[in-house]
């Protein structure tokens, strides 16, 4: 990931209604999202954040987020909350990319059984093989 320097937490504004939270990241031009509740609401705001963070052009990410008296100087009367960056959220949203592999049919047999004993499709096997491989290794 070559981006800014992201914070360990952005602070988000929250609207209740009748209806729904309504949660909005100042600074972090499109990013909201909203909950049924404060608790869904607040969970929702992790995700939708990890999910922008992710996805965002580096220049629109901030160098400096706003501070807690900037957002509730924007918006008073609002309640304002410091959403922290959850970094394994931000993995789901990186970028995929195809390719090509051939295997030997009985071992891409196996692959496929134990993938569906774990319900798992071919490719997230493959993602968390290569990882423990990976891992295992030191890399």
């Amino acid at each position: 990931m070559s981006k800014n320097t992201i914070a360990k937490g952005y602070y988000a504004v929250f609207e209740c209604s009748s209806e729904a939270v309504d949660v909005e990241f100042p600074g972090l031009p499109g990013c909201f999202t909203c909950g049924k509740d404060m608790e869904e609401a607040c969970d929702m705001a992790t995700d939708a954040l990890a999910g922008w963070l992710e996805t965002a052009e580096n220049q629109f990410i901030p160098k400096k987020p706003m501070s807690f008296e900037e957002v509730q100087k924007e918006f008073p009367g609002r309640t304002v909350m410091r959403i922290p960056v959850d970094t394994s959220i931000m993995e789901k949203y990186e970028p995929k990319q195809r390719f090509n592999a051939s295997f030997p049919k009985s071992v891409l047999e196996k692959v496929d059984a134990f993938a569906k004993s774990k319900g798992w499709n071919r490719s997230q096997f493959l993602v968390r093989a290569s990882e423990k491989i990976i891992s295992e290794n030191g890399l």
